[in-house]
């Protein structure tokens, strides 16, 4: 077996040859060794280390032609030795969305981020953004030669998975997670109604995977971790079970990120019965061994080196 292979056969629950293992890289780890960032440069360390590409900052990317008064731009608006600030900025005819994102904040870290204003601010902010999902909708085109690029990069030796936020995360990323969770009690129908819409461009997403080389989706559940088991049920498992069920082919798999106390969310997740679940980190209030032989018999468990530990040492 290939490095790929052994991935694969350990995704299907098989007994490949030798364990394969996949650290966790990303942007962060590639900087601080190798001066530069992206799927690239993590795919470049992967090969130095010996070990194989499983997760990284690979994703689909999407070609949107906006008409008149509408956009999506980004600009640098601060620069403070090894701080910056970008200003991202929604444009409609309805009004304008802007968010925040400072970088620099630890000098030897610098590719750690941190959102310091978000898009939606009021109920007026998710009328404008329900708006610019609409158009989205309507005019985005799919962009998978990155992934195509990727997969021929890589060969057997990584498995090029794509990475997509669920639902729920991407609009934890517009609007913040802690409000999100306030939101589901001051405004569930007005969050129902911009969940629906980004399920439909999950749905487009996942056909691009569909379409591309990848073998594998990895669908991030962040953001849920506070959550109680009800809610997760509700707000969370319809999105995961529709992307489950999207992917249905036989030589594509689909496996959740899931971070935090999810012990009590696991066995929900699981009935929508992905491939994979990680990365079981030290965070969760559930160990490797405890969730391998609880569901190891459903689902290949997965668990991950973590960067920061790889780059800096014990924290």
């Amino acid at each position: 077996m290939n490095k790929k292979e052994r991935f694969l056969a350990a995704v299907r629950r098989e007994v490949p040859d030798v364990v394969p293992v996949a650290l966790l890289i990303h942007n962060r780890f590639a900087l601080k060794f190798l001066g530069r960032m992206g799927w690239k440069a993590v795919s470049d360390l992967y090969r130095m280390i010996g070990s194989i590409w499983f997760r990284g900052p690979l994703s689909i990317s999407f070609d949107v032609k906006w008409p008149s008064g509408w956009g999506r731009r980004s600009r640098l608006i601060e620069e403070r030795g090894a701080r910056k600030v970008y200003e991202h900025i929604i444009e409609t005819p309805m009004g304008k969305l802007t968010s925040k994102v400072m970088y620099g904040m630890v000098p030897s870290d610098p590719a750690l981020s941190r959102t310091i204003e978000y898009f939606i601010k009021t109920e007026e902010d998710y009328k404008i953004y329900r708006a610019y999902l609409e158009k989205f909708i309507e005019r985005a085109e799919p962009y998978i030669e990155e992934v195509v690029e990727a997969h021929r990069i890589m060969g057997d030796d990584g498995v090029p998975s794509v990475g997509s936020d669920c639902c729920f995360s991407h609009l934890c990323s517009v609007r913040g997670p802690e409000n999100l969770l306030v939101d589901l009690y001051r405004r569930p129908e007005t969050v129902r109604e911009i969940l629906d819409l980004l399920g439909e461009v999950k749905v487009i997403e996942v056909e691009a995977f569909l379409e591309s080389p990848s073998e594998v989706l990895y669908y991030d559940v962040w953001g849920s971790y506070d959550m109680s088991p009800a809610h997760f049920r509700e707000w969370i498992f319809p999105d995961l079970k529709r992307t489950v069920d999207q992917v249905s082919r036989e030589d594509k798999y689909v496996g959740f990120y899931m971070v935090g106390k999810i012990k009590d969310q696991l066995p929900i997740a699981i009935e929508a019965r992905p491939h994979y679940i990680e990365p079981f980190e030290l965070q969760s209030n559930i160990t490797l061994g405890e969730a391998k032989r609880l569901y190891g018999d459903k689902i290949c468990i997965m668990g991950n080196f973590d960067p920061v530990v790889l780059a800096f040492g014990s924290v």
